[in-house]
């Protein structure tokens, strides 16, 4: 019961920081050799890995509740991580 506590409260934290991302709206990412890539939509992308990690932090607080009374729920969960990544990086 304790390490789901604990978990929540990473769960918790991890949420804060894809808010933190999303009201920031500045994105910089490593392109090379100190180089830095600066985004053309930079608001909107800022927008999407926010909620990516929101989303994260969410599935990492409801799994570990559920798995409480639900035996086997951890492919779903590995799923659904998977799934929100692709959802990102596909579309």
């Amino acid at each position: 019961m304790l390490h789901v506590l604990f978990i929540s409260l990473v769960s918790c934290f991890i949420i804060y920081i894809g808010k933190r991302v999303w009201k920031k709206g500045s994105t910089n990412f490593i392109a090379g050799y100190g180089k830095v890539f600066t985004p053309r939509n930079e608001k909107q992308l800022a927008k999407g890995i926010g909620l990516i990690i929101m989303l994260f932090g969410f599935e990492s607080m409801i799994f570990p509740i559920l798995s409480l009374f639900f035996e086997g729920i951890g492919f779903y969960y590995g799923l659904l991580v998977v799934l929100n990544f692709f959802r990102k990086v596909v579309v």
